[in-house]
């Protein structure tokens, strides 16, 4: 064995480099072809690759789409959810004003709530008259000139009465419909008093100047005519005040803005 190798030896190592040789470029082969891919494996894993990506930027995009939606319902809804609580706030606060009893405010003449037991005013314009015949009753003093003789002129002495009565209380027919205004002209013309009168319309109503020649400040600058009904001192004009049968008129002079005089109510 041992002469045949030395005999062959150079041919035995020549085929074992062969032999090595093509094991290795085997080796070599395999391991380059499995990490390089030919171009139509390239393109086919780009392709896959990109498609991975726009699906996954798609899905993001979609998703976004749907928060942004989202978003827009829920912020949709609180505000119409704020609307509906403001405006059943409103309806209850309104509701609550209405509820809640309020102060008459003055009309259009500037006329201070009137009491709602006392009779309201009727403007002149709306009084309708009816041939049917009332009765009431009337009267005109200036007895509180007795007790301010020291504010009056001397000249006007003489128009003051010993008892302060320029008309004593008597008793007139009058027609449904007829204001105190209409009586008192009336009465002064038939018994031929003087009377002296204006119309404001920033009132809607007459203005009693002077009586019996007795004239507004001619007692001091706080003195001038007022009237009354059944007691009571309206307040409005006598020209918006409708009679009626049984009432009780008085026309009485102030000297300190109606304080010196004493109703019964």
């Amino acid at each position: 064995m041992i002469p045949f190798i030395k005999k062959y030896k150079f041919f035995i190592i020549t085929a074992a480099a062969v032999v090595a040789a093509l094991v290795i470029a085997f080796i070599a082969g395999n391991g380059t072809g499995s990490n390089n891919q030919t171009p139509d494996e390239s393109s086919t894993t780009l392709h896959t690759l990109g498609t991975t990506v726009a699906d996954t930027s798609a899905s993001a995009t979609t998703a976004a789409s749907s928060s942004q939606s989202a978003t827009e319902t829920t912020a949709s809804e609180t505000i119409a959810t704020t609307v509906q609580i403001t405006q059943n706030q409103t309806s209850a606060a309104v509701a609550a004003e209405e509820s809640e009893p309020t102060e008459p405010a003055t009309d259009k003449y500037k006329t201070d709530p009137v009491p709602t037991d006392k009779p309201q005013p009727v403007e002149p314009q709306e009084q309708t008259t009816q041939d049917n015949t009332l009765k009431c009753t009337l009267s005109i003093s200036c007895a509180t000139i007795l007790d301010n003789m020291d504010k009056l002129d001397e000249e006007y002495h003489e128009l003051v009465p010993s008892d302060g009565w320029i008309l004593k209380p008597e008793e007139f027919e009058f027609s449904e419909g007829e204001s105190v205004f209409d009586l008192l002209v009336r009465v002064c013309k038939d018994k031929k008093i003087h009377l002296d009168h204006s119309f404001t319309p920033a009132y809607n109503s007459a203005y009693i100047k002077a009586i019996g020649n007795l004239y507004e400040f001619d007692c001091g600058d706080q003195s001038g005519w007022v009237y009354g009904v059944n007691g009571w001192a309206p307040n409005y004009g006598c020209s918006r005040y409708v009679l009626k049968n049984g009432d009780t008129v008085e026309f009485r002079y102030t000297c300190q803005l109606g304080h010196d005089l004493k109703w019964s109510q």
